[in-house]
């Protein structure tokens, strides 16, 4: 996970300008920790496909740190469960007559556990909610997918870096 952290903090600007303010303060992974298991999250909502892609998400982003995937014995495990999935109108523009929508929010929420499994001891546990708007006229839900997805893995990450 030392690479996450590298990742992330290189990365900072860039949360800093676009979502806020965030701190690192105390941040520091176990140094045992080399290995993840990240098994598939389990979809407890009707969006067919939506924990392969969140699954998938956390394992790229996995794979550009320096720790390395493990399908047994990891030194850590990465689990969850999808418990939502929504994708609802977000802003209005007024028409001639009607009210139209111009963007639309996917919002996806899961239950995640980051579990050190050398020391049997949970490292985060939480809710954890990504959202991605995209504009109806020019992009489709898929679009407002990905990003979500992509939104959701971050805040799984910095939630996890928060508790090291």
């Amino acid at each position: 996970m030392q690479g996450i952290i590298i990742y992330i903090l290189t990365m900072l600007p860039l949360f800093l300008t676009g979502c806020g303010i965030y701190s690192f303060s105390g941040s520091t992974l176990p140094s045992h920790i080399k290995t993840v298991e990240i098994p598939i999250f389990v979809n407890n909502t009707l969006e067919p496909g939506i924990e392969d892609e969140v699954t998938a998400e956390l394992s790229n982003e996995l794979l550009r740190s320096q720790l390395r995937p493990a399908n047994r014995d990891a030194d850590a495990t990465i689990s969850g469960t999808i418990t939502r999935y929504a994708n609802r109108p977000h802003t209005f523009g007024a028409g001639s007559a009607d009210v139209q929508v111009e963007q639309y929010i996917v919002q996806i929420t899961a239950e995640v556990e980051f579990f050190d499994n050398r020391r049997e001891e949970v490292i985060f546990k939480g809710t954890v909610s990504g959202e991605g708007v995209y504009n109806f006229q020019t992009e489709d839900e898929q679009a407002g997918r990905e990003k979500a997805v992509k939104n959701l893995v971050e805040k799984v990450i910095q939630n996890s870096v928060q508790m090291w």
